[in-house]
């Protein structure tokens, strides 16, 4: 298989990826927006909580889910991509916290450290690299 070959296959990857996080995102927004609707309906604020206080009505980042599987009541839709969601892969050294990611970078930086293929998760760096603007790769 030639490189340019390989470039296209893993493309249609990546594309796939980015179809799974999508809808992932919109779901746990959805399934977030409807746990707040609900806690603010449920508990008018006369009751003496003050402020809630429930965990479990607060959205979670895709980094917290990703880090704590054991926290997530449904799974991530794995149709298209077949990964097991419970393994995750460290970021290269020149990729820092991500704390001021967009959704977009979010979305790569979930998908580099969810892939277990060396190749595509380096591919998928690569791309968070070139979207953030970060220059230069750890291997390229």
């Amino acid at each position: 298989m030639t490189a340019s070959e390989r470039a296209r296959v893993l493309d249609e990857r990546l594309r796939k990826g980015y179809e799974t996080f999508d809808g992932f995102i919109l779901s746990e927004r959805e399934k977030a927006q409807n746990e707040s609707n609900a806690a603010g309906s449920a508990q008018p604020g006369a009751d003496g909580g003050g402020g809630g206080g429930s965990a479990q009505s607060q959205p979670q980042t895709m980094q917290e889910v990703a880090g704590d599987p054991s926290g997530v009541t449904g799974a991530p839709p794995s149709s298209s991509v077949g990964r097991q969601s419970a393994e995750t892969f460290p970021a290269p050294d020149d990729i820092p916290s991500g704390r001021d990611d967009d959704v977009v970078a979010r979305q790569l930086r979930e998908a580099a450290m969810s892939e277990p293929d060396p190749e595509l998760r380096e591919a998928l760096w690569d791309e968070y690299r070139n979207y953030t603007g970060i220059s230069g790769g750890a291997d390229q």
